[in-house]
């Protein structure tokens, strides 16, 4: 007996934890707009991020279980039907506050997607779901959370049907997953929460010139998704290494990011910082903004602070390619929007989403430009990834996919 396309129960299910999902974010959006406006009011707030460090890790080790693995655990269920704690919805949205109350560099979307995966996981389960149908209601709660997080609803559908595993879509999940994502960003849009928007100001003459700058850019801002990637895979390898003691490696890896904010003044670059973004579209962006980005965030979530990453990949992605853009006489808006998808989808290994991201954010003018920079960057970055549960059923090579 064949699968139905679109099963009316799974729909059915999908659709109501999308509403609570757009509910959910709206009030974590919400969360951190009021951590911003703290950290503006006590600008040495960040003093407090070892405790915070040591805060989470203790909370993480004795209750949270498999909590711990954040978006990999939301993969694994939606992948091989992995049991998620129903705790991890509300650890990961308190905690991830506090690393945004006390100046962490994290973003909102690896939150997001946990609390809408580990509900409608738990859902599907309470409910007696199985297999496909299990999997179809999980991937719709990602999508929901991305979408109404980012106020992207035609991404957030990709997203879900594309994260899990690298180069396959889900066909079964399209309808369940579209309708979640424009049904929960409709709700957070209606409670009255706004999403920042960018636009393209001009897009270059296509010449000799161009092309070489652009394909430059392409695979350096691959480049840096990878180098993001292994950061932070690498910082929190080196910590469990050095200390045996998980209470002393949270401790000493947070002071070295309130320290960091102190000598060098960092401050503006904790939390969203989606300043950056800000001034990436009126060509203003520095040399140094990305390099600073990267560091503080890649300490931040390397000394297991919760949070999301794809926001400071909107940061940093935008910043260097509008700098980039400058240095070389184009228009920097042009390349910060090329930044803001590549990075993306260079780290995370989502493509297609990348590109519709471009579209659905800075309009189809640019189609053509986000599919070849968003193919050379996830070329570029090979098989790293964020995400370690994501499955590879194809080998990245520049010449062939070939199945392992």
């Amino acid at each position: 007996m064949k699968n139905k396309f679109v099963d009316f129960k799974v729909l059915a299910t999908s659709l109501c934890c999308s509403v609570v999902m757009g509910l959910i974010s709206f009030a974590f959006l919400k969360c951190l707009d009021y951590a911003a406006d703290f950290r503006s009011f006590f600008p040495l707030c960040y003093i407090f991020l070892p405790v915070a460090g040591i805060v989470t890790a203790f909370v993480y080790k004795r209750i949270g279980g498999k909590s711990s693995m954040g978006n990999n655990i939301i993969i694994e269920s939606a992948n091989d039907g992995e049991k998620v704690p129903k705790r991890l919805a509300s650890l990961t949205f308190i905690f991830t506050c506090i690393t945004h109350l006390f100046g962490g560099s994290v973003g909102r979307e690896g939150t997001a997607v946990q609390i809408g995966g580990s509900l409608t996981s738990n859902v599907a389960d309470y409910l007696g779901f199985k297999n496909n149908d299990r999997s179809t209601i999980v991937l719709s709660g990602i999508s929901s959370a991305f979408g109404s997080v980012f106020g992207t609803p035609f991404a957030g559908a990709f997203f879900g049907m594309e994260v899990c595993c690298v180069g396959r879509l889900s066909a079964g999940a399209v309808i369940p997953c579209f309708a979640c994502s424009y049904l929960a960003n409709f709700v957070t849009q209606l409670l009255g929460f706004k999403h920042e928007r960018y636009a393209i100001s001009s897009i270059p003459d296509f010449d000799a010139r161009f092309l070489f700058v652009f394909l430059i850019a392409a695979v350096c801002l691959g480049l840096i998704g990878k180098l993001f990637a292994l950061g932070i895979k690498y910082v929190k390898l080196a910590y469990s290494k050095i200390f045996k003691n998980y209470l002393l490696a949270a401790a000493v890896g947070a002071a070295i990011v309130s320290l960091l904010i102190f000598a060098l003044g960092l401050n503006d670059f904790e939390g969203l910082s989606t300043w950056m973004q800000d001034t990436a579209f009126k060509g203003d962006a520095k040399w140094y903004d990305m390099p600073a980005k990267y560091l503080l965030t890649v300490l931040t979530l390397g000394a297991g602070f919760q949070g999301g990453e794809v926001t400071p990949m909107f940061d940093m992605g935008a910043s260097f390619g509008s700098w980039f853009g400058c240095v070389c006489g184009f228009d920097p808006t042009f390349f910060a929007a090329i930044g803001f998808v590549c990075v993306f989808a260079a780290a995370i290994n989502t493509p297609i989403t990348a590109i519709v991201l471009g579209i659905e954010v800075f309009g189809a003018s640019a189609a053509p430009y986000f599919v070849l920079a968003v193919l050379i960057s996830f070329i570029a970055s090979g098989n790293t990834t964020i995400y370690p549960s994501q499955k590879f059923p194809v080998d990245k090579s520049l010449f062939h996919f070939q199945k392992k």
